[in-house]
């Protein structure tokens, strides 16, 4: 491709793996298979740069930058955020014909700036984010429908544009300036998933469910969930007492909080919160009803909790009153 050819001297260029933790392995099993040659893997812990580089084939393994093949045309850093600006100036120490050469690193929160000392010596730079939840447990299947996040100079986008689709992916263009704003989404839409499923298995196992099982018996659910957002979107999507209206519901889940898991009380009135503006937004929940909705959540809150140890608590007369 044109934009590619202007950028690389093939369309498979010789790479270089820096980091050999979860994304750094997946990202290069998955070039590998696209059929990108991985010509080394550093990594400060030697057995993972040895282990990976066994598995994609490339023949060099090393703890140092210094080992770069000279005729390595993509540098890709899969390193901790908080590592990628020494391991830029350390770079600018290796012998590459920098106007050859493309750097990018995969952090989502961090912006290219970060690889300035490069850029500076020639280099074509970018981020080059996988959109994906990564384990070291994960093979090249885990990024098949993943977009990658991109952001940096028109050359460095060109050049993550072609690399996205050599490895059969999507992508996102995100300006340098919107880059918190879309690691923020990420990081909401994958860690606080976790973290609410982390309540829901505490909910379950005070019914006794183990938790491994308790995930197994609501995976339908969430797949359906999951299903409705992608064919109808949030608005649509959202079922339950909130958009109801239903308060008495409501209610009884408050109080079945508060005499068993009081620490879940905030979330749940939270997360509640602003499914009251999703379920207004979507034009199914009176703005009138949404607020009775509002008002009771502000009880369940502001009510003082059962003395710790307590195992029966009474019924706080404002939250039973409704």
């Amino acid at each position: 491709m044109d934009v590619f050819s202007s950028v690389f001297r093939s369309a498979r260029p010789p790479v270089a793996i820096v980091g050999a933790g979860a994304v750094g392995r997946v990202m290069a099993l998955r070039l590998a298979d696209a059929g990108y040659p991985i010509r080394a893997v550093v990594s400060r812990t030697g057995s993972r740069a040895d282990a990976l580089a066994r598995v994609v084939g490339a023949p060099v393994a090393a703890a140092s930058l210094d080992a770069i093949p000279r005729d390595v045309a993509l540098v890709l850093l899969c390193v901790p955020d908080d590592q990628l600006a020494d391991v830029a100036e350390t770079l600018t120490g290796v012998r590459l014909v920098w106007a050859d050469v493309v750097v990018a690193h995969t952090s989502g929160a961090v912006t290219s700036e970060v690889l300035e000392p490069v850029e500076a010596e020639g280099a074509s730079v970018l981020s080059f984010h996988p959109l994906q939840s990564l384990t070291r447990a994960d093979d090249a299947s885990a990024l098949e429908g993943a977009y990658i996040g991109l952001e940096g100079p028109p050359r460095g986008i060109a050049a993550g544009i072609e690399l996205a689709v050599g490895l059969g992916m999507r992508y996102v263009v995100i300006p340098a300036e919107a880059k918190p704003r879309y690691h923020l989404a990420a990081a909401m839409a994958s860690n606080f998933l976790v973290t609410l499923l982390g309540m829901v298995q505490e909910v379950l196992a005070s019914l006794d469910i183990d938790r491994r099982d308790g995930l197994a018996m609501l995976e339908p659910l969430l797949r359906g969930t999951m299903d409705n957002l992608a064919s109808r979107g949030p608005e649509e999507a959202l079922t339950g007492p909130v958009v109801r209206g239903d308060v008495e519901t409501l209610r009884s889940h408050g109080l079945a909080l508060r005499q068993h898991l009081p620490q879940l009380v905030p979330a749940y009135a939270a997360l509640s919160v602003e499914a009251v503006r999703l379920a207004v937004r979507s034009g199914r929940l009176d703005p009138a009803r949404a607020e009775d909705v509002l008002a009771l959540l502000q009880r369940m809150v502001t009510t003082p909790l059962p003395p710790k140890g307590t195992d029966r608590p009474p019924v706080p007369p404002s939250v039973e009153a409704g």
